[in-house]
C-alpha cells in the first residue's frame, strides 16, 4: 500500500494502539485535511513518556495558522492533563500523532519556549504525506554528490587545497545554511519554533560535549548524556504510531542519535518528528527504537531523557516537514577502528559507524576520535601525540596521516587536522569521496619533546655551478641541550638566477612560506589530485631543508611550468581570469626531510650568491 492510497483507504492498527482508540470507538485510520479542523474541536494524541508504552493524551484545536512559512499551514492545539500542564509541551514529543475521532489531523511539532500554558503547533499530515514523493523523487534526477559547484567553477577548472583552512561547513560556522528553528515569524522576537530534538550522546566524554556540542544549535537540536543499550527488558519494540523513534547519526562504542515520535506507519514506510531534523534532504540514516527514562521538566523546555535500543531500518528522507523511513532497509555506513594506547596501560580499540554524509561525516569522524582520545588526558598531561592514519576512499589511492603532536593541546591540534582533512574529501569541487572506512592507531607518551630552529650556518655566501654546500643547522629542544644536524646542498649546474635561497625550518613554516610564494602548487583538478596534495602533508617532528630560487612560472592544469620566457609567461597567465593558472614564483633545487624525537617549531632564511662558473 503507498502512502496516496492511505488517503482514500483503511490500514490495520496493532492492538495496543486499538485499544488506545477504542474509546473513541474506532481504528484511527482515516486522515482529516486541514480544511476540515476547527477551532473548538476535541482530540486526542499519542506518545512515549516513560519505557516504551504509548500513551494517551488529550488535545483541544484553537485554530489554525495558514500560510505560517512558505507553502506551509499549521494547526494550534492546546494540550490538556495535569502532565502536560506541569511539564509544557516536551521535546522529544515531535511527530506525535494528532487525532480527531479517529482521524488523524497531523504530527505535534511546534511550540513557544517559556509558555505558561501548553500551546503547540501541529504539523498537518497531508504534507507530511508529501516527503516520499518530493525528496525521494528529486533525488532520483538530482545528485547530492555531483551538485554544482562552488564559487562558478567548471569540471575543467582546477580548486586550491589551502592547508591552513578548511572548506565552510554550517555544522562549523555561522554561514545561515542550517534550518531556521523560528518557523513564519519573526527572529528575535516570541517565535512559535521547532520543538528541540533531544540529541543523545551515550558513551561520551565531557570534552566531546565541550568542542562539538554546540555545533548543532542551529539545528534546534539539545546535546543530552544519555544511554543505548539494545533491546528493551520488554523485548524488541515493534513501531506504531506514537511509538519512540530515534534517528541515529554513530552508533557502536559511541552512540549519537536524536529521538523523536513516530507519525504514521504504511507497511513498512513510516513519518515521523513533523518537522525537520536536519533538513538534509535525501539521507540515509540508521532509525531505532528508544526507550524514555523520564521526562525533564524545564522553565524553557521540557525534554525527554531516552536510551536508543533496537535497530528498525533507515531513515531515507529528511524534510521540512517531516522525516521518512523505511523499517528493515539497512544504511549504509562508515566503519571506524581506533587504537589507543597510553603509558603503562593495554592497548584499547574502539569500534564506531558513522553515516556517510557530506556535512556530517567529518565532524562525526572528529567526534569518534576525540571520543577515543579522551582517556589520554586523563592518563597524560603533558603528553606527546604520535599519530598513523588511514582514510580508504573508492576509486584512488587511500589518505594517510601521519604526525606528531606534543603539549596539553596536542590532541587539539591532531582533531583540527583530522576534521580539515575530511571536510576536504567531503566537499571538494570534484563530488565527495565516497569513504570506505576510517582507521587511526593513537600513540601517547609523557613529556614535552619540543624544539625551535635557532641557528643556521653555511661554510660559504657564494656558489658556482655545482658547488656542494655544507648546511649546520642548531636545534634549540625544550630543557635540554641544543644540538646540530647537517645537510649537503649541490648548487645548480646552469646558473640563469644570482641569488639561491636556503630555508630551513619546521613543517608549519616551511608549508605556509611555499603557500604564500607559489600557491600554484596546491592547485587539483580531480579527486586523486587532492587526495596527492594531502598525502604530502609535511610532518611537525621533522626538519626541512628546502634550496629554492626565484622564479617566475605557473601552474596549468596541475602541472608546474618553471622559468618561462616572459612573452610565454604572459600569454598563458592571460587565462587567469578563469582559474586555470596559478603563479610559481620560485623552483625548488633541493629539499631535504629530517625525522627527529621532538615537535619542532621556527624557520632560519638564509641567501646565497650564485656566480658563474669559470
Amino acid at each position: 500500500m503507498t502512502f496516496k492510497s492511505f488517503l482514500s483507504n483503511s490500514t490495520a492498527v496493532t492492538l495496543a494502539v486499538f485499544l488506545l482508540c477504542s474509546a473513541a470507538g474506532s481504528s484511527a485510520s482515516q486522515i482529516m485535511p486541514i480544511d476540515e479542523v476547527e477551532a473548538g474541536m476535541d482530540g486526542w494524541g499519542l506518545s512515549v513518556f516513560s519505557g516504551d508504552s504509548i500513551e494517551r493524551f488529550e488535545v483541544r484545536i484553537l485554530g489554525k495558522l495558514n500560510n505560517f512559512s512558505p507553502k506551509k499551514d499549521i494547526i494550534l492545539a492546546e494540550l490538556l492533563g495535569e502532565r502536560l500542564r506541569h511539564t509544557g509541551v516536551i521535546g522529544g514529543m515531535s511527530g506525535s500523532p494528532i487525532y480527531i475521532g479517529d482521524k488523524l489531523i497531523g504530527a505535534l511539532a511546534y511550540g513557544w519556549q517559556f509558555s505558561k500554558e501548553p500551546i503547540c503547533g501541529i504539523t498537518p499530515i497531508e504534507q507530511m504525506l508529501e516527503i516520499e514523493r518530493t525528496v525521494i523523487s528529486s533525488s532520483r534526477n538530482t545528485s547530492a554528490e555531483h551538485g554544482p559547484i562552488e564559487g562558478g567553477l567548471t569540471r575543467s577548472a582546477p580548486a586550491r587545497y589551502d592547508p591552513f583552512t578548511a572548506p565552510e561547513n554550517p555544522l562549523l560556522d555561522n554561514s545561515g545554511n542550517a534550518p531556521a528553528a523560528t518557523g513564519g515569524l519573526a527572529a528575535g522576537g516570541f517565535p512559535l519554533a521547532r520543538l528541540d530534538i533531544p540529541l543523545i550522546f551515550a558513551g561520551c566524554s565531557q570534552s566531546v560535549f565541550e568542542r562539538f556540542g554546540g555545533m548543532f544549535d542551529r539545528f534546534g537540536l539539545v546535546p543530552l548524556a544519555g544511554g543505548s543499550v539494545g533491546s528493551t527488558d520488554s523485548g524488541p519494540v515493534s513501531l506504531q504510531p506514537g511509538s519512540a523513534v530515534a534517528a541515529q547519526l554513530v552508533r557502536g562504542d559511541l552512540s549519537l542519535a536524536a529521538t523523536g515520535t513516530l507519525t504514521h506507519r504504511d507497511d513498512e514506510k513510516v513519518l515521523a518528528f513533523g518537522h525537520p531534523f536536519m533538513q538534509f534532504g535525501p539521507v540515509d540514516f540508521p532509525m531505532t527504537s528508544a526507550e524514555i527514562i523520564t521526562v525533564l521538566p524545564n522553565v524553557a523546555r521540557s525534554f525527554k531523557i531516552s536510551n536508543t535500543t533496537d535497530f528498525q531500518g533507515s531513515i531515507r528522507a529528511d524534510h521540512t516537514n517531516g522525516v521518512f523511513g523505511i523499517i528493515g532497509a539497512q544504511p549504509a555506513m562508515v566503519p571506524i577502528e581506533i587504537s589507543l594506547s597510553l603509558p603503562s596501560l593495554p592497548r584499547q580499540t574502539f569500534h564506531y559507524e558513522m553515516v556517510d554524509n557530506k556535512m556530517l561525516s567529518p565532524v562525526l569522524a572528529a567526534i569518534t576520535m576525540l571520543n577515543s582520545l579522551s582517556e589520554a588526558g586523563n592518563a597524560v598531561t603533558e603528553q606527546t601525540l604520535r599519530v598513523s592514519g588511514t582514510i580508504e576512499i573508492e576509486g584512488t589511492e587511500a589518505v594517510k596521516l601521519e604526525n606528531m603532536y606534543a603539549g596539553s593541546s596536542a590532541t587539539g591540534q591532531f582533531i583540527q587536522q583530522a576534521l580539515q582533512t575530511m571536510q576536504y574529501l567531503y566537499a571538494n569541487y570534484y563530488g565527495p569521496a565516497k569513504v570506505r572506512r576510517v582507521s587511526f592507531d593513537f600513540e601517547v607518551a609523557e613529556g614535552l619533546p619540543r624544539a625551535r630552529v635557532a641557528e643556521v650556518h653555511v661554510d660559504s655566501d657564494e656558489l658556482t655551478p655545482g658547488d656542494t654546500l655544507q648546511v649546520n643547522v642548531t636545534l634549540d629542544p625544550f630543557v635540554t641541550p641544543s644540538f646540530r644536524r647537517q645537510f649537503q646542498v649541490v648548487a645548480p649546474e646552469t646558473v640563469e638566477k644570482t641569488r639561491l635561497f636556503i630555508l630551513v625550518g619546521s613543517a608549519d613554516y616551511i608549508t605556509r612560506a611555499e603557500f604564500q610564494l607559489s600557491p600554484g602548487r596546491f592547485l587539483y583538478t580531480s579527486l586523486a589530485e587532492l587526495v596527492g596534495l594531502i598525502n604530502k602533508t609535511r610532518k611537525n617532528n621533522c626538519l626541512y631543508v628546502k634550496a629554492f630560487t626565484m622564479d617566475r612560472g605557473l601552474v596549468l592544469g596541475g602541472s608546474e611550468m618553471p622559468e618561462l620566457p616572459g612573452s610565454v609567461w604572459s600569454l598563458l597567465n592571460s587565462r587567469k581570469s578563469s582559474g586555470a593558472t596559478m603563479p610559481l614564483n620560485d623552483k625548488t633545487v633541493a629539499e631535504f626531510e629530517l625525522p627527529t624525537d621532538y615537535v619542532l617549531n621556527g624557520f632560519r632564511l638564509i641567501q646565497l650568491t650564485l656566480k658563474p662558473g669559470t
